[in-house]
């Protein structure tokens, strides 16, 4: 039964399935609740609203599948959360959500929006926008308090005049937030591949926000360049939290989980000291510079059997270009020192950067060859929209399309820009060259034989490389 004054919302996020047909390798793609949806779910709960969540991604057809939601729940207000590749998608949801009830409010939160909150408006049916962190900002809509004095938030007025107010300052104690919302989700779907994740259903850890490292490629348009931490006591909270509901693993979606290495450990020792027993993954990235060989050993026995490193590049020139602000002296160290502490270290790079060569590009597949990676991951890079990276190109015309669809990993750069230096054909070779020379060198074949027999992986990654275009 809805009490007056309580609202049905729906929250959703568009399916993503697409963007990956032209992924290499389809078969690692996962498939995980949205730690955004719990959490966004969570707030409008804890004030008293009525809400649903649907990952469109877990539907063979997602709009029929939406259609029938709309129509049975009947929600007042749908929320849809949405990165630039996924905007159009995003668009679609809100004009089938129109067509069966113009005044169901729709609003959209999100990276794109964040960066780019006028003209999301301009291209979509949305009423309103959320800037930056939506946790209390759904709070202040859902209230009925009047959108002139929400701040964070662009918005159409009654004459379809799109206004946008004043910045909302960041959440100074994420401690505050209520834990999320995961009994909203079937977790058995939460199935991820074992060449990701060791065990299903898997789950995600938000043990803090932002970054404040400035890295060209990297936007901040939600979570800005300042790092928020929850205490010790809460992010064991949501460990528990996350076993409470049936996840046998956690995937750290922090930018920067290791950035306060001394609460770092504190969050290790407290997992330690209550055997709590669940492995987990450093997915997201941990930079070479905020490691060493205390932490990394604790982080081991506190269950972490992988992490990744963002090394983007072999050549130190490309390296000080993009603001990575790492040496490479930095990455031989961290990689060493997780392989001691007997942790897989993942490493993910980029080509085609700012300023590349071909000399640059062999640089790094040489240097991904010298380290003692357990695997390798080379994307071409992309100037995603509200980011520096992005904002310099289209200074310079090298910006090609505008369509916010293509800006995902797996549509062909040549497609999006002209590369200041180097013909496509040139940086395609070099991406196909990175994974050839990296994973067929005998030495590495013999590890990744011995590992995969060790951890059982083996025919899972003879059935991917089987699979993989080389």
């Amino acid at each position: 039964m809805i009490k007056k004054n309580e609202k049905r919302v729906l929250l959703i996020e568009p399916s993503d399935w697409e963007f990956y047909k032209n992924a290499k390798v389809k078969e690692v793609v996962p498939n995980s609740a949205s730690l955004t949806l719990a959490t966004i779910a969570a707030v409008i709960l804890r004030d008293g609203h009525d809400v649903q969540v649907m990952d469109l991604g877990n539907f063979v057809n997602p709009s029929t599948a939406l259609r029938e939601k709309l129509e049975t729940y009947k929600p007042d207000v749908i929320g849809v959360t949405s990165s630039t590749p996924l905007f159009y998608k995003a668009a679609e949801i809100a004009e089938l959500a129109k067509s069966i009830n113009n005044n169901i409010l729709a609003i959209i939160g999100g990276p794109h929006v964040s960066g780019y909150p006028k003209e999301s408006l301009e291209r979509s049916r949305f009423d309103i926008g959320v800037i930056g962190e939506g946790d209390n900002t759904i709070v202040d809509v859902l209230s009925g308090i009047g959108l002139k004095k929400i701040r964070g938030i662009v918005y159409k007025d009654e004459r379809g005049k799109i206004i946008t107010n004043e910045k909302r300052p960041l959440i100074e104690n994420l401690d505050e937030l209520p834990l999320p919302a995961w009994h909203l989700f079937d977790v058995s779907k939460s199935i991820v591949p074992m060449f990701v994740a060791r065990n299903s259903p898997v789950g995600w850890l938000e043990s803090s926000r932002g970054c404040v490292y400035g890295c060209v490629y990297c936007t901040k348009s939600i979570f800005q360049r300042v790092f928020r931490t929850k205490s010790v006591e809460r992010v064991i909270a949501e460990i528990e939290h996350l076993k409470k509901f049936g996840f046998k693993e956690f995937h750290v979606a922090d930018d920067c989980f290791t950035m306060d290495m001394e609460r770092a450990e504190k969050i290790c020792d407290e997992m330690i000291k209550r055997k709590m027993n669940m492995p987990w993954v450093a997915l997201t990235g941990i930079r070479v510079d905020r490691v060493n060989e205390n932490l990394l050993r604790k982080m081991k026995m506190a269950g972490c059997y992988r992490l990744f490193f963002g090394l983007e590049s072999g050549n130190q020139e490309i390296l000080k270009r993009i603001k990575k602000n790492i040496n490479l002296e930095q990455v031989r160290k961290a990689v060493k020192m997780a392989s001691d502490a007997g942790i897989e270290a993942w490493g993910s790079f980029m080509i085609g950067l700012p300023g590349e060569t071909e000399k640059t590009m062999q640089d790094t597949i040489d240097f991904a060859k010298s380290l003692d990676l357990d695997m390798a991951k080379v994307t071409i890079t992309i100037p995603l929209p509200a980011t520096e990276l992005y904002n310099e190109y289209v200074n310079k015309g090298l910006m090609l399309n505008e369509d916010w669809s293509k800006f995902n990993m797996y549509t062909p750069a040549r497609e999006l820009y002209k590369h200041e230096n180097l013909e496509w054909d040139v940086i395609e070779k070099y991406y196909k060259k990175f994974y050839r020379e990296f994973y067929f060198r005998p030495r590495y074949l013999w590890h990744r034989l011995v590992n995969d027999i060790k951890n059982g992986m083996l025919l899972e990654h003879i059935k991917i490389m089987m699979k993989t275009s080389w």
